[in-house]
């Protein structure tokens, strides 16, 4: 399984074998980014780190490692650096490694994205673009000795991809805004020139070492392609190479008639007045996990806190028990103390209790593989116990973050005074690879935190851009583990724009659901007791007003939930949020 996106991200599957390690020699990279030295020397990002593969190809030696992001390796013009980008912390930053020193260092400021870097040929000056505003990537320029930053472009959308020409003379980048793609020339002392204007998707331009001409990558919904302008007058659009999955990473040129690029997952060579390209070979060893260590199968025992006494029916006219198939009709959720003891066909029940949500939804409480609980989320400065009721109007039921009182809070939280979610110190319940692709260009995220729960809960920072555009799941791909913490909105609303996140990737609504239910339980070691409506789960349920197995969005639209087999309203939620804020 794979994600492909401006910046690496890894969506968790269930990985449940153990961590021993053995060697594994590759020779393809898959989405791999190529650059070629002065002396033949190729950097490329395989497997988020920086190799490098020797002249004419051979064993690639890893220079960083375990960084398990690093995109576009770059090198310096005396090929005793390389510029690269890789995640820092929770957004893309820039880096630069020194060869004699063996270390990288940051170059980014603390700003929300920084992508793209390219040299300038005078070795001391590195132009990237960066949406340090939050309103649109724009492109910087950083002087290495001084570290000083300037904006160069300030357009509405996003420009991207800035390459100088061997002179320094002339920049050449690409501009996005909303279905355009323009590829812009910027020469010296003179105004900016548009190239070339297309829906289709254009990336990577280069220079030829001359001058002459600038290569760029065409992704229209059919194909891709290698295509050129040659810089006459008049400027000429000619394709160079069709036929071959081309990656959105820049022609490398050796000199003006040998040139690298990279392609169905391996470095092709090629002379420029040449109708073929012939493999650049290389092979790579790497640390793996053992295909062969036995599975971790043992499921955790779930806690179990103040399980209410008595019996409590649930008739659901529309029921998703989170596995799949759509909805189920007209059944009976039977809970004794906290637990599913049975999911029966509806029928009259006397001298029972039993609430009739009419025609809501009812699903799986939703679960947070990994989120971020911090003291400055909620709607007061100060994080406080209260924080819990609100939480469950988002419908989140389990929670996993650190927190120093963790253990407390889930006490408090499983009681019926001051209800809240689920709360699993993250240190004890590791759930691996988690989504974390939401970012401010989520598709729904305006309206999300216009809603009820982000409006109770409090959004007091804006959304940071993660990505030069939004991420993509390969076709193929149904599963995923739901995790929030990346995308740093405060939990509930963090988990909402997650669901919004791997619809827009590619999943449906029903396989997001799965991510935040069956898919979180698993990668916890909980399964089955979370994340279904099957006899033996925990009785957590989610109450909503629409249909989520066909609009994402509906997921937001909370009435009531039940939690610890205690049911509780939201307006009843937010009334006990209410009273404890006043009593402390």
């Amino acid at each position: 399984m794979s994600i492909r996106t401006a910046a690496t991200v890894f969506v968790g599957l269930l990985i449940l074998a153990s961590p021993l390690e053995a060697q594994e020699t590759i020779s393809r990279g898959g989405n791999i980014s190529a650059d070629i030295a002065r002396d033949g020397r190729v950097a490329i990002d395989l497997a988020g780190d920086i190799w490098i593969v020797p002249p004419g190809g051979g064993k690639a030696t890893a220079i960083t490692r375990n960084l398990k992001s690093v995109r576009r390796p770059r090198w310096s013009p005396d090929g005793s650096e390389i510029a690269y980008q890789a995640s820092s912390g929770e957004s893309q930053g820039l880096w630069i490694y020194n060869f004699a020193k063996d270390e990288s260092r940051k170059i980014s400021r603390d700003t929300f994205l920084d992508l793209y870097p390219a040299w300038h040929p005078d070795g001391k000056r590195l132009i990237y673009a960066s949406d340090s505003r939050g309103t649109g990537l724009d492109l910087w320029e950083v002087d290495l000795p001084t570290g000083l930053h300037w904006r160069l472009t300030d357009k509405v959308g996003d420009e991207l991809e800035p390459a100088w020409s061997s002179d320094g003379q002339n920049l050449v980048y690409v501009h996005h805004d909303g279905t355009e793609w323009s590829l812009i020339l910027r020469g010296r002392g003179l105004p900016e020139e548009t190239l070339l204007s297309t829906s289709d998707r254009i990336a990577a331009p280069s220079w030829r070492p001359d001058g002459s001409l600038i290569t760029f990558i065409r992704k229209s919904a059919s194909e891709s392609s290698i295509e050129m302008v040659i810089l006459s007058q008049p400027r000429l659009v000619r394709p160079y190479a069709r036929g071959e999955s081309f990656v959105l990473s820049p022609v490398s040129w050796l000199d003006r008639h040998r040139m690298l690029y990279t392609a169905d997952g391996t470095i092709h060579q090629r002379l420029f007045n040449s109708w073929t390209s012939s493999p650049l070979p290389f092979r790579a060893t790497m640390q793996t996990a053992s295909a062969t260590a036995p599975a971790k199968t043992e499921r955790r025992r779930l806690p179990t806190i103040d399980e209410p006494d008595g019996r409590l029916i649930i008739h659901a006219s529309r029921m998703f028990d989170g596995l799949g198939g759509g909805y189920q009709t007209d059944r009976d959720i039977i809970i004794d103390r906290g637990r599913i003891t049975a999911v029966e066909p509806h029928s009259d029940r006397p001298g029972s209790i039993v609430i009739d949500m009419g025609d809501l939804a009812v699903l799986p409480g939703y679960i947070d593989a990994l989120s971020h609980l911090s003291e400055a989320f909620g709607k007061s400065d100060k994080f406080d116990d209260s924080i819990g009721p609100l939480l469950l109007t988002a419908g989140v039921t389990t929670l996993v973050a650190q927190h120093a009182n963790a253990a407390r809070l889930n006490a408090l939280w499983s009681g019926k005074d001051l209800p809240g979610p689920r709360l699993l110190n993250a240190d004890d319940w590791p759930a691996g690879p988690v989504s974390g692709l939401a970012d401010s260009m989520t598709p729904g995220l305006p309206a999300l935190l216009q809603s009820r729960q982000a409006v109770l809960i409090g959004v007091s920072a804006p959304v940071a851009r993660r990505f030069a555009e939004p991420p993509s799941i390969d076709a193929g791909v149904s599963s995923s583990v739901l995790g929030s913490k990346q995308n740093g909105l405060p939990p509930g609303i963090a988990l909402h724009a997650e669901l919004l996140a791997l619809v827009a990737a590619g999943l449906r609504p029903e396989q997001s659901l799965r991510a935040a239910g069956v898919n979180a339980a698993a990668a916890l070691r909980l399964d089955p007791l979370l994340g279904r409506i099957a006899i033996g789960a925990a009785a957590d349920l989610v109450f909503v007003d629409g249909d989520p197995l066909s609009n994402m969005e509906d997921a937001q639209k909370i009435v009531a939930v039940v939690r610890n087999g205690r049911f509780f309203s939201v307006s009843g939620l937010v009334d006990r949020a209410k009273t404890a804020e006043s009593v402390e």
